[in-house]
């Protein structure tokens, strides 16, 4: 029987931009694969970016 490392504890409220912080500058590809800058197309809009990782790498 193999076990298994312990992996450490991660606070994951501390990883990334707080809520309500400015999004970083980023320029992505839609799904046409057109480059999409955005702060530029959303202008004084709000915007919700989720990010999705699969499980297959």
């Amino acid at each position: 029987m193999t076990l298994s490392p312990q992996l450490p504890s991660v606070d994951f409220s501390r990883i990334g931009p707080a809520v309500g912080a400015r999004f970083p500058d980023v320029r992505l590809p839609d799904q046409t694969g057109r480059l999409v800058d955005l702060h530029t197309e959303r202008g004084a809009r709000r915007a919700l970016v989720v990010v999705y990782r699969s499980a297959r790498w």
